[in-house]
């Protein structure tokens, strides 16, 4: 697989933040609202986000957001 990029590898969110973010069952809320963040920030993953509600579905319903 010649010229194919290696998977990101580090704090486990890698190129998938919102599967992450909705899988994320942690006690770390600074990571969350981390990668909460650099989700808004991208444009798909920040659509994306927005057609959760038609499945009953918030991350602003998130523990990680409820608290600060």
């Amino acid at each position: 697989m010649s010229g194919c990029d290696p998977p990101t590898v580090g704090a486990g969110w890698g190129d998938h933040p919102l599967a992450w973010l909705l899988t994320y069952s942690g006690s770390d809320c600074k990571l969350w609202r981390y990668v909460h963040q650099k989700c808004t920030e991208a444009e798909l993953c920040r659509e994306a986000a927005s057609l959760l509600p038609t499945i009953d579905y918030s991350l602003e319903e998130h523990k990680c957001l409820q608290t600060t």
